[in-house]
């Protein structure tokens, strides 16, 4: 009898990649020293979000069986529980948007339209819109030209390397600076479920359809380790020169992800799924955290301590985070859920979002 699969390593590695988008919204180091805070916050940081798309890509399409009735089943449940999710935390975020006047400072139908499909209506939340987006279009490439997935994910990369680090390349240029800036009508960044989610979810794909499984782990820590030290040169150059408009996608952020994702692939443990779920909960909640962290310090006077000192900001940040993730999670499932399952006599569906 076969065992089923394990990925453990997965798990571990988005509870780290949470973390590190936590330092990106924090800065950990800035109290410090300005380099180091942007080669932790600025660049390392920057390969947290590729990881969560490779993690979608690579579960989504283990599922699919080339079956067009049945992988349209999958890719319509999938696009459900994410904008469930993308709903419930629009929510959830209605009070900050009220008090930081998103509601009032040049507030238009279009502009909401705008950040409900591309940039999200609080600054971390565009990712939910951008896995839709992007599952939808490698999910069609799959169907319809699986050869062309990754030259397609690519080139739209490309594209969108030139609207954000690269940008300094192309401003010069009327007619490409002409054309991004039309763009950017449409949405705030390149970074984006067009542009920068497809080619993760690709090659999160690749790795579930095997492609590649035979080469040591040892091979993909090395590999990861020489792009995350390109990546560092390159992110470093880029700032230097004054070039990128925004520092969201680097060249060799490709490789570097992807490497340490095989390699988190060979990492041995056993999946959590409570872990999973309080674990996406952290990446949710941490703007919110962020701010009763700011609120709380200030009221008792701590402000020395978990405001201006940034790394002890980003600690409270993550451990508050990770509590009221938790504690979400087991209410749901303790109070709400067994509510229901007391109201009804049945047992709630099971789902997941991965």
């Amino acid at each position: 009898m076969t065992s089923k699969p394990q990925y453990g390593g997965l798990d571990w590695l988005k509870f780290a990649a949470a973390l590190l988008v936590i330092a990106n919204h924090t800065s950990p180091l800035s109290t410090y020293n300005g380099t180091a805070d942007f080669l932790l916050s600025g660049i390392l940081t920057r390969i947290a979000v590729p990881i969560f798309f490779m993690t979608a890509g690579f579960f989504f399409f283990r599922k699919l069986t080339g079956d067009p009735l049945h992988d349209n089943k999958v890719l319509s449940g999938y696009l459900r529980k994410v904008g469930a999710l993308y709903g419930a935390s629009i929510l959830l975020y209605i009070p900050l948007n009220l008090y930081t006047g998103y509601f009032s400072d040049g507030f238009t139908v279009g502009s909401l339209l705008k950040d409900l499909v591309f940039d999200g209506t609080f600054y971390h939340l565009w990712y939910l819109p951008a896995l839709m987006i992007g599952i939808t279009l490698t999910a069609f490439l799959y169907r319809k030209t699986p050869n062309w997935m990754l030259p397609v994910s690519i080139t739209l990369y490309v594209i969108g390397l030139l609207g954000d680090s690269y940008y300094g390349f192309i401003e010069g240029v009327p007619w490409l600076s002409a054309s991004y800036g039309a763009m950017f009508h449409l949405f705030d960044y390149t970074r984006n479920g067009l542009f920068f989610a497809p080619v993760y979810l690709v090659l999160g794909a690749a790795a579930a359809k095997g492609q590649g499984a035979r080469t040591s782990p040892v091979f993909h820590a090395i590999l990861f380790a020489v792009s995350l030290g390109a990546m560092f040169a390159e992110g470093l150059l880029l700032r230097s020169a004054g070039i990128p408009r925004h520092d969201s996608m680097y060249v060799f952020a490709l490789p570097a992800a992807y490497c340490l994702f095989r390699w988190a692939l060979s990492w041995k443990g056993t999946s959590n799924k409570r872990y999973r779920e309080w674990r996406t909960w952290v990446y949710i909640l941490h703007p919110l955290v962020i701010v009763l962290v700011r609120g709380a310090a200030k009221a008792v006077h701590w402000e020395a301590w978990l405001v201006r000192n940034s790394l002890l900001h980003f600690a409270a940040v993550c451990i508050v985070s990770i509590a009221m993730s938790v504690g979400s999670v087991y209410l749901w499932k303790t109070v709400f859920k067994g509510r229901g399952r007391r109201l009804t006599g049945r047992k709630p569906a099971r789902s997941r979002i991965s």
